[in-house]
């Protein structure tokens, strides 16, 4: 999970806010108006202010992706559900591009919005003092880097609601932190050394890779203390 700038939300859910059938007072009414929205001209905002990104676990999507059976590969999850409030179905800012979460590939590790299901969320990955309160830790025994929070409610969200440190993520995120590494020892063999020389490569790669960062690279934000 890393810190998101929300843009202006695409035409497509202007259009639907301002439809004079739109009724967002009752659960299936506004899920009614949420499913008139065009969903992809929404995943590809999502991915794009995402820097193609789940916002919860990390992992890459693509908004133009498919499965087998024609089904889209990039989720748009609402932080707060409608059964919550109803009235955020097409608030932009309450609306997010997630992975799969494992359902496709048979639910064997349940995370992310499909783990999440009705649950609301207090974290708030547009805000930064939400964000502030993640950090990563190693666990005895356990390979991995794993995502918490000493904020409780936060703790609850990453660890139980979004199972966040389930299957490989503690593991893909140290891998992710070590290659990151490795580039920068390479990238200045004669320094500068440490944290001065993984800043100034992440500024690199943030530029070169624009808007499609490499998958988990919000570990190395957070690491660097640049969200």
């Amino acid at each position: 999970m890393r810190l998101i700038a929300k843009k202006p939300p695409p035409p497509t859910v202007t259009a639907t806010q301002r439809a004079p059938t739109t009724n967002l007072e009752r659960k299936a009414t506004a899920r009614t108006a949420f499913d008139q929205l065009g969903k992809t001209e929404v995943r590809r905002q999502l991915a794009e202010e995402q820097r193609h990104l789940c916002v919860f676990c990390m992992r890459r999507i693509d908004p133009n992706g498919v499965d087998d059976h024609g089904n889209a590969l990039t989720i748009i999850a609402h932080r707060i559900p409608l059964s919550s409030e109803s009235t955020r179905a097409l608030d932009w800012n309450n609306l997010f591009g997630s992975c799969d979460g494992g359902q496709r590939s048979g639910g064997h590790h349940r995370t992310c919005d499909f783990a999440q299901g009705d649950t609301a969320l207090s974290v708030d990955p547009t805000q930064r003092r939400w964000i502030a309160t993640l950090r990563y830790e190693r666990r005895n025994g356990r390979k991995g880097l794993f995502l918490t929070s000493d904020d409780p409610e936060v703790r609850r969200d990453v660890e139980a609601t979004l199972r966040l440190n389930d299957g490989d993520l503690p593991a893909a995120r140290e891998a992710a932190w070590d290659a990151f590494r490795a580039r920068s020892r390479k990238r200045f063999p004669k320094g500068p050394y440490g944290m001065p020389a993984h800043k100034e490569l992440y500024a690199e790669e943030s530029r070169t890779h624009g808007t499609k960062l490499p998958e988990w690279y919000g570990v190395i934000e957070k690491k660097l203390g640049v969200f």
